[in-house]
């Protein structure tokens, strides 16, 4: 289940208009308004996302709370991922890693930095569900992000633009006042567009040393990955195959990512999506020949092969030997 921190739903809270039952807010994250978490704790992304639609149910047609709330976020409320990025030498830096850093506070989005021309984009991926909720979260992920930026550069500076998948929300106007540069709506990606030549210029007050110290911790504190990223696609690809070889894009959307993300990580990590689909077929084909009744025909289909000829052929290159001599081995 995707979460996000309590830090972020206790500041929209501070944030909603008089009439509103704040208690009742509090409840509805699973919070206790007497005892208000630290950041490490998390809530729901639903709970937060309905947490948004109530508020801003409240504060039509002018809905700016959202942005408010990211105005107000420092990086010291980051804890050290706020000290690392505020601290790292340049902004380039600031991004290094931040992809994974995300994660200690919200596991529903993916974002990355990708090279577009003479600019970046920080891209942010969240592709579901649609929802009004999900639509403010967007546009206070990536304020929230502007702000931090302006602190670790400087007042004066600013994004190139901001830009949003989806429709415009009421007014825009807090958005805009907040970004001080063009915001966009129906674009291809959320995210924040930055000059190339702003990512190398030095930080305020960046300090390699600190930077390095910083993110150490950092590193200390992520979670570990339950299952390696790689054994992830496999089996996602596995469970798609019953419909034939599944796009590229169609595994990334199942894994809340976009497939130019999935398909940098697979660059970093020097593997082809070809050779896990060949993995993901050859490790089904075993198990369903060593643990079904299936025909080789049937097992064909089910593993993604239009022809029984072709999966034979495939298999006998992946392990040496035809899949009927590998069934009557296992004794299936």
């Amino acid at each position: 289940m995707a979460q996000m921190s309590a830090l972020f739903a206790v500041r929209m809270i501070s944030e909603a208009g008089p009439q509103l039952d704040r208690e009742a807010l509090f409840r509805s994250c699973g919070l206790d308004m007497a005892s208000p978490p630290d950041q490490t704790v998390m809530v729901s992304d639903t709970d937060y996302y309905s947490l948004l639609e109530t508020i801003a149910e409240h504060e039509r047609p002018d809905i700016g709370f959202h942005i408010r709330v990211s105005r107000s976020i420092s990086c010291a409320d980051l804890g050290a991922v706020g000290l690392a990025w505020k601290s790292a030498p340049d902004l380039r830096r600031s991004f290094r890693r931040m992809d994974r850093y995300s994660r200690l506070y919200n596991t529903a989005s993916s974002f990355e930095l990708v090279e577009n021309g003479d600019t970046y984009l920080w891209t942010h991926t969240r592709t579901t569900p649609d929802r009004l909720g999900m639509y403010l979260s967007n546009e206070g992920a990536l304020a929230t992000y502007v702000n931090i930026c302006r602190e670790a550069t400087g007042a004066q500076n600013r994004p190139q633009a901001v830009q949003f998948r989806h429709q415009a929300i009421g007014s825009q106007k807090a958005l805009e006042a907040h970004s001080r540069c063009p915001v966009t709506f129906g674009a291809d990606v959320d995210a924040i567009v930055l000059p190339a030549a702003r990512l190398d210029m030095p930080n305020l007050v960046g300090d390699e040393s600190i930077w390095n110290f910083f993110a150490s911790h950092v590193e200390e504190n992520l979670p570990e990955e339950e299952v390696p990223f790689e054994r992830q696609l496999v089996l996602q690809i596995a469970d798609l195959l019953t419909e034939g070889v599944p796009p590229l894009g169609q595994v990334a959307e199942s894994l809340g990512m976009s497939a130019r993300t999935l398909q940098r990580r697979l660059a970093d990590s020097g593997v082809t999506y070809q050779n896990l689909v060949n993995q993901a077929r050859l490790e089904l084909a075993q198990s369903l020949m060593g643990e079904t009744s299936y025909s080789l025909a049937e097992i064909a289909f089910l593993t993604g092969f239009s022809e029984q000829s072709a999966f034979t052929r495939a298999f006998k290159r992946w392990v040496g030997k035809t899949p009927g001599a590998f069934r009557s081995e296992v004794g299936a």
